[in-house]
């Protein structure tokens, strides 16, 4: 039987895939009206009669429950404020790496084992982009939730980071591009499984990073539904959420990502949430790597 977080979570995926059909630009501004109200039951007839009763029975139909109003696209939006951040590698720095690589792209350990422990000190608790989407719906949180998230697929992410994570008992979403799966300096599929089985959500980050705004054709196929697959086989999780390649995103791309099987999306940048697929739009945070635990904390405080 259905849980009430099953059923949430599919007038939730229902209403997300009515607006994408719609063409993924409906903002509506109020409460749409409830789901239509179970059918009436046609009139009971006469059943059979005892030989003591005087005339014919009917029976009374069980009356089901009205279901709970499905949120509107304004109200998802106004909920999606879990602060969500961002890294890629995890490791040193060395002499080639370029000054913007070292600020955004990559984070030494040092500085990351701070970070983790200025979160934790600030009592943030790690949530899934599964517990996210349940939030949108309506489901509670604990306090001071926050997804910290992995995008590309190095190495340094399950050989440091998911330990890390792991120490503090923490869990982390990991966002790979299945292009570069068991090549050397990335993850491998052992790893990928080795992630999931750690409770670590395993997401898409196309097959080889194409910006999602350029795709056309074929594109959509191999970019979402053939990466997700390779991820689900991989894995063995449903995989089921999704990065933008740059933090890129277009309306011409809900449809296909909703049409693959993705229920939530991230970006990133300044572009706000759509009102008319808030889950396919959410928003994350570049982590700066010099950033100290004290500062990490700050960032997420103000995290739009």
């Amino acid at each position: 039987m259905p849980t009430p977080r099953d059923l949430s979570r599919r007038r939730l995926l229902l209403t997300g895939a009515t607006a994408l059909l719609a063409g993924c630009a409906v903002r509506p501004s109020a409460e749409p009206a409830a789901p239509g109200s179970p059918p009436t039951s046609a009139a009971a007839g006469p059943t059979e009669s005892p030989t003591w009763s005087a005339g014919p029975a009917t029976v009374s139909p069980t009356p089901s429950p009205t279901p709970s109003p499905t949120p509107s696209g304004t109200v998802l939006a106004e909920r999606a404020t879990v602060p969500v951040l961002c890294y890629h590698q995890i490791r040193d720095w060395t002499k080639d790496d370029s000054s913007y690589s070292k600020q955004v792209l990559i984070c030494p350990p040092a500085n990351f084992r701070r970070q983790l422990d200025g979160l934790a000190e600030a009592g943030y608790t790690t949530i899934s982009p599964d517990d996210y989407l349940a939030h949108l719906g309506g489901a509670s949180l604990p306090d001071n939730p926050v997804i910290i998230s992995f995008d590309d697929g190095k190495d340094s992410q399950p050989l440091v980071a998911g330990p890390e994570l792991v120490r503090r008992g923490m869990v982390g979403t990991f966002f790979v591009m299945t292009v570069v799966i068991g090549k050397s300096g990335w993850i491998t599929p052992k790893q990928i499984k080795g992630l999931a089985d750690a409770g670590h959500t395993i997401g898409s980050h196309t097959w080889d990073h194409h910006q999602v705004t350029k795709y056309s054709g074929d594109d959509w196929r191999i970019q979402f539904d053939e990466a997700r697959a390779t991820l689900r086989k991989h894995s063995g999780q449903a995989v089921e959420t999704f990065a933008y390649p740059y933090g890129a995103w277009n309306p011409a791309a809900l449809p296909h990502l909703a049409e693959a099987g993705y229920t939530t999306a991230f970006q990133l940048g300044e572009k706000p949430v759509d009102p008319g697929a808030p889950a396919l739009t959410l928003r994350r945070v570049l982590v700066n790597s010099t950033w100290s635990g004290d500062a990490i904390v700050k960032a997420v405080r103000q995290a739009p």
